[in-house]
């Protein structure tokens, strides 16, 4: 890998983990509690400028960042620190960082679909000797029904078929006007149920925004199948990467492309917005835990005990960072 695209995926990392902080600054702002620091990376300080009450900081270790609230890793005597702000406003702020993920994430795919084009239900070609072009299906048809129900998005067209195993499926096709009927069984390709069809690619922003949510739905829906296998020893531990596998990966794919790499960045955010959501000390899953609990019991567990909880997490976390990275150093450098 060049020295350019090291670079180059170091700085687009930077730029995901500032946009879901400054999710964090800007829930924080806007309900009136007070930012001390804006960060960008993490460890020795390269550069630090103050506006207003808040300090703006770049940092020599691009594995990170953060956003330091007033009164949010214990009690504060100000009035507008986050420990004196109602429950509800806490979760905002602690939420914002992972909602900015995944406006990140779809105003990213918006942009790739825009310009790549968006998938359709119109056919664009139909692969010679397979089930589809056997059964009569010609490029230029739309789908618009699969066993009676009505689809208009084609990622769950591809969904139903794999779901199907090769079961018979009654696909209704518009031709020229006309509606035709054909019953076909996908076959199995390298482990996948295939027809022979390949979608017709619309370049239209309308389409584009549709295909962005529909992407981040399908993707979520996947990551949260992954985490509970993860979770339950199902899937393997190298399936899971740290700041330097993502740094590798960004820079392979910048071989074939900025839009690759547009596309990476996009699931490289939602996967941060729905990891930090997990309900697990240090993280901002977790931290919404407390708050909850902390409301349920009125205050039984005290911030003393939600501290020193976050701050075991974050060894842990750190521990699990430096983990990753030994790791990844050995799969994509050594």
């Amino acid at each position: 890998m060049s020295i350019f695209a090291i670079v180059a995926a170091v700085v687009l990392f930077c730029l995901l983990v500032a946009g879901h902080e400054f999710g964090h600054y800007a829930a924080a702002k806007l309900l009136g509690v007070k930012v001390n620091e804006y960060s960008v990376g993490m460890g020795p300080l390269i550069f630090q400028t103050k506006k207003g009450e808040t300090e703006y900081s770049l940092r020599a270790l691009p594995i990170g960042g953060y956003c330091k609230i007033e009164g949010e890793d214990g009690d504060s005597d100000d009035d507008r620190s986050f420990a004196k702000k109602p429950w509800w406003a806490k979760i905002i702020i602690l939420a914002a960082g992972a909602f900015m993920n995944f406006v990140l994430c779809i105003l990213l795919l918006i942009g790739v679909f825009w310009y790549s084009g968006a998938y359709s239900t119109t056919l664009a070609a139909v692969s010679d000797g397979y089930p589809a072009q056997l059964a009569g299906i010609q490029a230029g048809d739309t789908i618009v029904a699969i066993d009676g129900t009505e689809y208009d998005d084609w990622l769950a067209v591809v969904d139903a078929i794999d779901a199907s195993q090769g079961a018979p499926m009654t696909f209704t096709v518009e031709r020229d006007g006309q509606t035709y009927d054909y019953t076909i069984s996908a076959v199995e390709t390298e482990g996948r149920w295939l027809m022979g069809i390949t979608c017709k690619l619309i370049h239209s922003p309308v389409k584009a925004i549709g295909q962005a949510f529909s992407m981040t739905k399908s993707t979520m829906a996947a990551m949260g199948q992954f985490f509970g296998q993860l979770f339950t020893g199902k899937a393997s531990s190298d399936d899971v990467v740290g700041v330097v596998g993502i740094v590798s990966m960004i820079g392979e794919q910048a071989k074939f492309g900025i839009i690759n790499v547009v596309y990476l960045m996009a699931v490289i955010s939602l996967n941060l917005g729905m990891v930090n959501l997990l309900p697990l000390p240090a993280l901002d899953g977790g931290r919404i835990l407390f708050v909850l609990i902390r409301l349920i019991t009125r205050d039984k567990v005290g911030a003393n005990a939600e501290a020193i909880t976050h701050a075991v997490g974050m060894v842990l976390l750190l521990a699990l960072m430096a983990f990753l990275v030994f790791k990844d150093i050995n799969r994509f450098v050594l």
